[in-house]
């Protein structure tokens, strides 16, 4: 079961709600096999389980477990010292198990049952409860709420789902949650990078005058963003990837024998390339040539 990174994900998730005193040795073997899989809830949840025992002589295996690698260094960044004593492991562990984890089941995002049972290979399953979930959002907004900040959209949640739902190889619905996602966005740069998300999953999905059109209205928002967040975007990756993204969807135009489409998308494209800097316009040159040599020639296709 150790081996198995999937059962033991579903060990640890056990244990988290069945807290047993005899289970601290199998929670020291689960937590030196879960560093094998780097930084992952589960890992950090097994040095929760072993720390809240409040053992100083565990303080070695968690300091050896949390150099694993950088990111568990980092998720891991807040524990106690290697000479720290039992009771100031506790209290690490108990803050962390306040507000991370807990023995209520019913407190957990939906999203930790859903990717264990994607992982399980219930697929069906997972995906049945995302649409719920996604139909519930649709149906009222207001669930995106947060008591924090009651007055606003948290949109967050529709990304989550946009990605769960694309992991699971359902396209439709992650577009159906990306699009959603895309029209609460505020700051330019977060609409953009939204939009064009949104136009990948219409390009394969095979929706591409609705991909052009959204690359479209993208354009727009580079032309008059109406704040500064994409000041830089000619000289980043967000300004590269739109580029491609215009790219692929001119290739996939051509591919389909829409050459007057296809033209107009290869023309955005390089209009795009035009005004990025740097590595980013170095960065798709290769990918501007090969794409209009298949546009000139359709039949070339690769």
């Amino acid at each position: 079961m150790a081996e198995d990174p999937v059962r033991r994900r579903l060990a640890l998730r056990a244990a988290q709600f069945d807290r047993a005193d005899g289970d601290l040795e199998l929670l020291r073997y689960l937590l030196r096999h879960e560093a094998a899989s780097s930084m992952t809830d589960e890992l950090r949840l097994a040095a929760v389980l072993v720390g809240l025992r409040g053992h100083a002589e565990d303080l070695p295996l968690l300091h050896e477990v949390r150099e694993t690698d950088f990111d568990t260094a980092c998720g891991l960044s807040e524990m106690p010292g290697p000479d720290a004593d039992g009771a100031a492991l506790w209290e690490w562990a108990q803050g962390l198990d306040e507000s991370l984890f807990g023995t209520d089941p019913s407190d957990e995002p939906p999203s930790t049952w859903t990717e264990l049972a994607a992982d399980q290979g219930l697929v069906e399953l997972a995906r049945t409860a995302l649409i719920r979930r996604l139909d519930e959002i649709e149906m009222d907004q207001s669930v995106l709420r947060s008591p924090a900040a009651p007055k606003a959209l948290n949109p967050s949640p529709l990304r989550a789902l946009a990605r769960e739902f694309e992991q699971l190889g359902d396209r439709g619905q992650a577009l159906r949650a990306q699009r959603l996602y895309a029209a609460l966005q505020d700051t330019a740069w977060d609409r953009v990078s939204a939009r064009l998300t949104q136009a990948r999953l219409e390009r394969e999905t095979g929706q591409p005058a609705q991909a052009g059109g959204t690359l479209a209205a993208l354009r727009k928002i580079l032309a008059s963003p109406a704040d500064d967040s994409l000041r830089h975007w000619q000289g980043v990756n967000l300004g590269r990837f739109i580029a491609e993204e215009h790219y692929a969807l001119a290739r996939d135009l051509a591919g389909a024998n829409l050459p007057e489409e296809a033209r107009a998308a290869l023309a955005a494209a390089d209009g795009i390339r035009g005004e990025l800097s740097g590595a980013a316009a170095t960065a798709v040159r290769e990918l501007a040539e090969d794409v209009a040599e298949r546009v000139a020639d359709p039949r070339d296709l690769g």
